[in-house]
């Protein structure tokens, strides 16, 4: 059982390292300070996300451009060619979420056995559970290639490793802060005694995120598949399974039997992926297998091999020293070769319609009335690449990222939108584009300041200056560009606001800190609009700005009130700012 050892220490390490990445563990790597400064000084959040054959081939089609971030699905999905679906067996954190669902509702299901005082019978139990149909994952594979041929991305929907991201950072680490955050306040008192000042005041941003009750019920629904049938989400719907199956059906390192098989069916009952099948257990569907090993570690007479060539004497009939189909997928004409082909033809046909209704219907599709973050590629580009992961949303520091729910179509789902209102966009900061994994949102390095995701609107029925006639400030003095100047009118004994479109950039400190909230819609005084923002897919972004009359001077305030020069970018390797709600400079 060495071997079982070895695959459960492989996958569950895969899936600690892509929880803790996507917590952001990734940036207390040790040894920052002697890293050069134009390497990176960090693991990127996204690191893992990478590795989905999936996103790989819809990003890049859908973006139809090469994206150099996205090698790794690839060469994952190339390693199929030789290995077949082993990445599924020994690294998918996906899988080992669903292994561990499958895990628990066996032993509450033996434990009620027990109860009942009903006798174990696990010969029986390969052939009571229920078929798993496994062509509905070439037909998602097939949908979410077809629209990524016509520009549209829906590999968000299934692919596994975005799924978990999404899951892991933004509904399981909110709450898994909060309670570090409560240890820390109870260990505070016990720290100040012992001198640790540190950790007496160390705090623990608790982020919260929109949508978070359907991807935890989404979730629930994948789980609860394991009532059915082990692994019913990666043998049914898996596209980046069904990627792999179909490059690994050819692969040389296969499961070999030989001549000592008696057929006794041991391995048909514990292969978790149903790649053997009961009634011929010396067949294995070569798509299916997951290379797990179960069936060599289980069998009484050694007779299974996984192996680059052919077992000495395997020349029985039905042995697979070479290349044997399982019995369901036996020719071309065979029942299950016309049912493959209906599948893939079923999704070949939904994706085709959910590309044209997303063509056709702004509202389902693309409408451009959201904020997307600094550097976001043009709307069409920028939903073709993004896979909502969340993983930006993780990074940001503010808060101000969230997954649009509706807001952005139905296709937009999740997609990342800026919030002001809930927190400002830091000028000093991009942390979302290093947390992208198919870069959506271009890394922009020292031009980020002249991302312009939108300009500042007052509306004057609800400001405290225009409708009220009361004096007020706080939006002239928090912008860090000093876009909004103050200014007499007639009929007013204070100045009201005016925003200089030229000089916003749409960071939101204004509305974030804006403290006049309108009853009956919720909206602040001051809001950011997507006008004029400025999103392209090359070139300079300064050169842009700069073409279109800008005047974007990022001037963050010192401590004495007066404007300085532009602040230096945050040590910090995610490029994030340390933390506090108002402009470098400032406090409360």
């Amino acid at each position: 059982m060495n071997r079982q050892r070895a695959r459960l220490a492989s996958r569950w390490l895969f899936f600690a390292a892509f929880v803790l990445l996507a917590w952001g563990a990734g940036q207390a790597v040790p040894g920052g300070e002697i890293v050069p400064r134009d390497l990176p000084r960090d693991l990127p959040r996204d690191l893992l996300v990478r590795l989905d054959p999936a996103v790989a081939l819809a990003a890049s089609v859908a973006g139809r451009a090469f994206i150099g971030a996205v090698v790794p699905g690839l060469v994952v999905l190339a390693s199929a060619l030789l290995l077949g679906r082993a990445f599924c067996g020994w690294a998918c954190p996906f899988g080992a979420m669903v292994d561990a669902g499958d895990a628990v509702w066996r032993r509450l299901a033996k434990t009620r056995r027990r109860k009942a005082g009903r006798p174990e019978s696990r010969r029986n139990d390969a052939a009571r559970r229920p078929a798993v149909p496994r062509l509905p994952k070439y037909a998602v594979l097939a949908g979410v290639l077809t629209a990524a041929l016509a520009g549209l991305d829906l590999v968000f929907w299934a692919a596994p490793l975005p799924l978990a991201a999404r899951f892991w950072a933004l509904a399981a680490w909110p709450p898994v802060a909060r309670l570090a955050e409560t240890g820390l306040s109870l260990a505070a008192p016990l720290a100040r005694r012992m001198g640790a000042t540190g950790l007496a005041f160390a705090e623990i941003p608790v982020p919260g995120y929109a949508a978070t009750s359907y991807i935890v019920g989404f979730f629930a629904l994948v789980l609860a598949g394991g009532l059915l049938a082990p692994r019913l989400w990666c043998r049914m719907l898996c596209p980046a399974g069904a990627a792999m199956g179909l490059a690994g059906r050819a692969a040389p390192w296969r499961r070999r039997v030989d001549h000592a098989c008696t057929a006794c069916g041991a391995c048909a009952r514990q292969c978790p992926a149903g790649a053997i099948p009961v009634a011929a257990p010396r067949a294995t569907d070569h798509a299916e297998c997951l290379k797990c090993l179960r069936c060599a570690d289980v069998c009484p007479v050694d007779a299974v091999r996984f192996a680059l060539r052919d077992v000495v004497g395997a020349d029985a009939p039905g042995a697979l020293g070479a290349a044997v189909p399982a019995p369901d997928a036996t020719g071309a004409g065979s029942p299950h070769a016309r049912s493959q082909r209906r599948a893939l033809l079923a999704g070949l046909a939904v994706g085709a319609c959910a590309a044209a209704l997303g063509h056709a219907a702004p509202a389902l599709g693309r409408p451009e009335g959201v904020l997307r973050p600094p550097g976001a590629l043009p709307e069409p580009d920028f939903l073709a690449r993004c896979v909502r992961c969340g993983l930006c949303a993780a990074a940001c520091p503010t808060n101000t990222l969230q997954p649009a729910w509706l807001a952005s179509g139905a296709l937009g789902m999740f997609s990342p939108v800026v919030t002001p209102a809930r927190g400002f966009c830091d000028p000093a900061c991009h942390a979302c584009a290093r947390a992208c994994p198919t870069t959506a949102i271009r890394r922009l390095a020292d031009e980020r300041t002249y991302a312009k995701i939108g300009t500042a609107e007052v509306l004057r029925d609800h400001c405290l200056a225009w409708a009220k006639k009361k004096r007020c400030l706080v939006c002239d003095e928090v912008c860090p560009y000093d876009a909004i100047a103050l200014k007499p009118e007639p009929g007013y004994a204070v100045g009201v606001p005016h925003v200089d479109p030229v000089r916003c950039a749409g960071c939101g400190f204004c509305e974030k800190h804006c403290p006049e909230t309108a009853q009956a819609t919720g909206e602040k005084a001051i809001v950011i609009r997507t006008r004029d923002a400025l999103r392209i897919a090359t070139g300079s972004m300064r050169a842009a700005a700069e073409e279109r009359g800008l005047r974007l001077v990022f001037t963050p305030r010192k401590p004495d009130g007066a404007h300085g020069e532009e602040a230096p970018p945050y040590p910090d390797g995610d490029g994030a700012p340390p933390s506090g709600g108002l402009p470098p400079g400032f406090t409360e």
